[in-house]
């Protein structure tokens, strides 16, 4: 069966990987660039279903999802208007055939 949740997909949504480099003074430098670009659906969760991802009360403003790739809690998501946004969970839907998306929770953060 065809994954059925691609024909709401746009294309251009972009996950950039973070590079971590120490100065000479001990300092960390984080860098984030681009790793991927995917077809995928964003959505806004509405201020009484905002999802909390654990104990510590970390909340998920939006959703994304998208087909399944390499993608890391660690990286981040900018949107198709340049948004940016953090990765706070990450969970693999798939089927016995083989086929399924990658739904990730996500947190605006510029």
């Amino acid at each position: 069966m065809k994954n059925r949740i691609n024909r709401f997909y746009t294309s251009g949504h972009k996950i950039q990987r973070v590079t971590v480099t120490q100065d000479e003074y001990g300092g960390i430098t984080k860098t984030f660039n681009d790793h991927l670009t995917v077809s995928g659906k964003r959505w806004a969760l509405s201020g009484d279903k905002k999802l909390s991802a654990d104990k510590e009360t970390i909340f998920s403003t939006h959703k994304f999802a998208t087909a399944i790739a390499d993608i890391e809690e660690t990286d981040r998501y900018v949107d198709i208007e340049g948004n940016v946004y953090e990765i706070k969970a990450l969970a693999t839907r798939t089927r016995q055939d083989g086929t399924g998306h990658i739904e990730l929770d996500l947190e605006m953060v510029r």
